[in-house]
């Protein structure tokens, strides 16, 4: 059966027919003012908000009983879809890195290890693989290449400069994401849009992994794990495993991402960041020699 799986050809299919557009848009726009990309891009993301939402009306959105449910914000890259188009136009520094860190990261990782299109799951519940050239699964993989594409374009035409000084603001508002989610879900609960029996359960309706780690990521879980003190899982009342929501990954998450803020500013800023971190270890020496 046709359909996307790890290594195969539709696999590498749709991450060869992912970076030629990216490259097609990149000359397209090489001979262009700077006026023409700016709301080239932002028609681009428009479109993504447009294809966020249009999806109800598509297999397998169609066989839920409440399909508004999945054009809420109920997971980062459903974020990201509703709130680039503002983020871009605002003139705020901080929110304009973690539109190009989350949109580049997120995007990315979504062709190198397409989750949703490989799975047999949908909504929380076992429904088959989809096929590989179904309108869902095209849909997933436009939506997450534009993601990772404006950002990407606008970084290559230096329509916005990454600074080291704020490599730990980035962070911080994906941590605000993964709250934003949590609130989502508890709004999608309390108007039973979402089955109360699902609310905390790891493997079932857990976006982003709010609450924990699910089975199918055992093998990889030790990853944000090694950073979460053991009292974030355990329930503080009865005592059984529990991940508390969104707070066990506060740390884990300022941690990495606060590393991939670093690697993105030594690629975009990289005399400053030399710089910076050069200060920053000559520091911590001659710190460590005076407490000797």
């Amino acid at each position: 059966m046709p359909v996307v799986q790890f290594g195969n050809v539709y696999y590498f299919f749709y991450l060869i027919m992912g970076t030629l557009a990216i490259l097609a848009t990149i000359r397209l726009l090489k001979n262009k003012s700077d006026k023409y990309r700016y709301w080239f891009l932002f028609g681009v993301l428009v479109f993504n908000f447009a294809l966020h939402f249009l999806k109800i009306f598509i297999y397998p959105y169609t066989t839920l009983d409440i399909p508004l449910r999945k054009v809420s914000l109920e997971n980062i890259c459903a974020v990201n879809s509703v709130l680039f188009p503002i983020i871009y136009l605002i003139k705020n520094k901080t929110l304009k890195d973690y539109l190009i860190m989350a949109g580049m990261v997120s995007g990315f990782l979504s062709f190198v290890y397409p989750a949703n299109a490989m799975s047999d799951r949908f909504d929380g519940a076992f429904f088959g693989h989809q096929m590989a050239f179904s309108v869902e699964i095209i849909r997933f993989y436009v939506s997450h290449l534009i993601l990772f594409l404006v950002p990407f374009v606008m970084m290559h035409y230096r329509m916005h400069e990454i600074s080291i000084k704020r490599f730990s603001r980035a962070p911080l508002v994906l941590v605000m994401v993964l709250f934003i989610i949590f609130i989502n879900e508890l709004i999608l609960t309390a108007i039973n849009w979402v089955p109360r029996a699902d609310l905390y359960d790891v493997n079932k309706r857990n976006p982003s992994l709010i609450f924990g780690i699910k089975e199918e990521f055992s093998k990889v879980a030790w990853i944000p794990l090694i950073f979460v003190p053991a009292f974030l899982k355990i329930h503080p009342l009865t005592g059984e495993p529990f991940f508390w929501p969104v707070v066990w990954m506060i740390l884990p998450v300022l941690i990495y991402t606060s590393i991939m803020s670093i690697v993105f500013c030594y690629i975009y800023d990289r005399n400053d960041t030399k710089a910076y971190l050069n200060r920053r270890f000559h520091l911590d020496k001659r710190q460590q020699s005076e407490l000797k």
